[in-house]
């Protein structure tokens, strides 16, 4: 059986997801252009809102003198309102006095937007990418990646890190770290893109010129190694009266229920979500009555 070097094993990745389509480039561009141009018709729209309906600032709390105040002034003014505002609701017992508390806190929502109307950008459920320019002449669209980003501002470890040898790099706790290192290269290989690169089996399979299930055997026997190494750990770790988190606790107890089932080949595998398919009956094989 050929095995893959690893650079050929590291690139694949862009030949089987296919990353340079220029038909889904061009797709994309053009919804998204299609959602900023919706977006900016809205904003107008919001203006001449504005525009045409206006809020007057003598039936809103705070005047442009009030505002124009010392903060201490103004901090006291808004005390002495609050409380006022209490007590009107703690004293209201009919409905005119109900409402003449609602309009006391309509008149805070009218100051409070009004305050927030200045900072706040009205994109409604759009995110930050769809004003985004598609073809920048400045700064491409390229260096908003999080990983460019990231490797701009320093923080270049985790890219440097992003290899199924150097992985056990990429976590603070040292038993973690030794765990991982200790594991063959081969092992190595499958943990990364199955974990952290949330490949498939059949895709690893397919890169690693190998069968599916020659691909999930070698992963149950990785996870079985490791839940092992890292149930010994935590039991010796509570055995000292050191403390435990709640995922740790939860994974002891599901480890030891396992293993009174299956003994020392316990393993714990991720939940299948899907409903087991139910067996046809068997075909029957009598004659019928009356034949």
């Amino acid at each position: 059986m050929a095995y893959r070097n690893k650079n050929e094993l590291l690139d694949i990745e862009g030949d089987l997801f296919g990353w340079d389509d220029e038909s889904s480039i061009s797709l994309t561009n053009e919804a998204l252009e299609r959602d900023a141009a919706a977006e900016r018709q809205i904003e107008l729209e919001s203006a001449l809102e504005h525009d045409e309906h206006p809020l007057h600032d003598e039936v809103e709390l705070e005047t442009e003198e009030e505002e124009a105040a010392p903060t201490s002034e103004k901090l006291l003014k808004r005390e002495i309102r609050a409380e006022a505002v209490r007590r009107l609701e703690e004293a209201a017992r009919t409905e005119a006095d109900f409402s003449v508390v609602i309009k006391e806190w309509d008149k805070l929502d009218q100051n409070r937007e009004r305050r927030e109307r200045n900072y706040e950008h009205l994109r409604g459920d759009l995110p930050l990418d769809y004003q985004a320019v598609s073809e920048p002449k400045l700064i491409p669209r390229w260096m908003n990646d999080t990983a460019y980003r990231q490797m701009m501002a320093g923080n270049f470890l985790d890219i440097l890190f992003n290899c199924p040898y150097e992985m056990h790099q990429l976590t603070a706790d040292p038993f973690i770290s030794r765990m991982i290192e200790e594991l063959s290269d081969d092992h190595k290989e499958v943990l990364y893109f199955l974990s952290l690169r949330l490949w498939s089996a059949t895709q690893l399979a397919l890169a690693r010129e190998q069968s599916d299930r020659n691909i999930r055997k070698l992963r149950k026997t990785i996870h079985k190694g490791l839940q092992r190494q890292m149930f010994d750990y935590l039991h010796s770790k509570r055995e000292r009266g050191r403390s435990l988190t709640l995922r740790e606790r939860q994974f002891i107890e599901e480890y030891l229920a396992l293993e009174e089932e299956q003994g020392k080949d316990t393993v714990i595998r991720r939940e299948n979500k899907n409903n087991r398919r139910k067996g046809k009956p068997p075909l029957a094989t009598g004659t019928a009555e009356g034949e």
